[in-house]
């Protein structure tokens, strides 16, 4: 058995589609939820902050690790992290897919060249 272990993060800033900026929390708690059910990967708790005068944080824990978004109104932004790690097997395309979907669901265009991505091996 291999005793390293691998994690993928994917990190992005995106524009935001004027839809978002109706969202509450429980509106970008239930868009991380189902993007990451349909990548296919396990939700376990989350947790979501409205700040004053404006903007949201949520963070969607994972069997696998967790997503994290930020969301900046003032600034028609958000950023998103995404970390999930393989534990036992490789779950680097399910950590692609959230970051296609999440993509689609806060921008409503393609923005793929705003991830950047980083694997570790320890």
């Amino acid at each position: 058995m291999n005793s390293h272990l691998r994690s993928h993060h994917l990190s992005a800033i995106l524009t935001t589609s004027s839809s978002v900026y109706d969202w509450s929390e429980a509106d970008f708690v239930s868009v991380l939820k189902s993007a990451a059910l349909t990548a296919k990967l396990t939700p376990v708790a989350e947790v979501a902050v409205t700040f004053q005068p404006q903007g949201v944080s949520a963070v969607l824990l994972l069997k696998e690790s967790h997503v994290a978004l930020h969301f900046w109104p003032e600034k028609r932004k958000v950023s998103v992290d995404i970390h999930v790690c393989d534990y036992h097997q490789d779950n680097r395309d399910k950590a692609k897919t959230l970051a296609d979907i999440l993509t689609l669901k806060l921008s409503e265009n393609s923005q793929k060249e705003s991830w950047k991505y980083l694997e570790i091996v320890g």
